[in-house]
């Protein structure tokens, strides 16, 4: 384990009520990670920031320190339950104890691996399963007593839109997100007479820069084409997600996937296609001659 930790909490426009907190947030070197990890600071929690890139994950909580946050960097492999369990040691060791946990850490999927189940490759499906689904059970196993022993605390579990139906590929990614859902359900059920609530967010296409070969610029991209805002995500509209879900005011909340995705899974699956007529059909009309 590594380490770095400066700063006193910061003040934020936004106020969720979520100061003196301490919170854990796997996969937080970069991306929607990060931008939690950033935000939660900002709020006045405690973070740590588990990854296992070192490098972006010291910049990540250099940075936090630098404005006035408090975050500590931990290298951790959230596949290895050894490496998990060092690392809530740590963060209880660190700053007495864990209110928050927030799974973000994933592995993404390779689009020349991952595709219909008949040329699945078992590594990759296995990688997809160790990191996205087994890292998420092992910090909820290893966390949850500690949060117990303070009475309780919120778990956010990030799993995605592709865990919402089948695809053509992303067999293995979609399938370890879907299982994630069903953790979620379990651990709320489990737990949550006695403090802990467990939700999901499902985010649909979201610009960092470690990502599926998607290029989000590209207008004609089908992917974006099929979301109703006329932005693809940002990490910080997921961060702001995951902060609500944490406070006190989602309270009475538990169990529950909130899709944060511009509408990429609530409408009928014409609706790109239908749109693209409706606005030829409007640009013949607009033609004067």
């Amino acid at each position: 384990m590594s380490g770095v930790e400066a700063g006193a909490s910061r003040p934020s426009t936004v106020d969720y009520g979520l100061a003196g907190r301490v919170a854990v947030v796997t996969g937080a070197a970069t991306g929607i990670g990060a931008a939690t990890a950033g935000l939660l600071a900002d709020l006045g929690v405690s973070v740590v920031i588990a990854d296992v890139n070192e490098a972006a994950g010291t910049l990540t909580a250099n940075a936090i320190g630098e404005s006035g946050g408090r975050a500590c960097f931990i290298a951790c492999d959230v596949s290895d339950e050894d490496a998990v369990r060092r690392t809530i040691d740590a963060a209880v060791a660190t700053y007495g104890g864990i209110d928050i946990v927030v799974n973000c850490a994933a592995a993404m999927p390779l689009v020349s691996s991952d595709r219909d189940v008949v040329q699945a490759e078992v590594t990759h499906w296995d990688r997809m399963f160790a990191v996205n689904l087994r890292g998420q059970m092992l910090t909820c196993k290893h966390a949850i007593p500690g949060m117990l022993r303070r009475g309780g605390g919120s778990i956010v579990n990030i799993s995605s839109a592709a865990a919402m139906a089948g695809d053509l590929g992303l067999t293995a990614y979609g399938a370890s997100k879907a299982a994630i859902n069903h953790l979620t359900t379990s651990v709320a059920t489990q737990y949550g007479r006695q403090g802990i609530r467990c939700n999901a967010i499902a985010p649909g296409l979201v610009r960092v820069t470690r990502a599926a070969p998607i290029d989000p610029t590209t207008p004609s991209n089908d992917l974006v084409a099929h979301h109703l805002t006329p932005y693809v995500g940002q990490p910080i509209d997921i961060a702001h997600g995951v902060a609500f879900l944490c406070s006190d005011r989602a309270r009475f909340i538990t169990g529950q996937v909130l899709r944060i995705d511009g509408g990429l899974t609530v409408h009928q699956p014409a609706y790109a296609h239908t749109l693209a007529a409706l606005d030829t059909a409007h640009t013949d009309d607009d033609i004067v001659e």
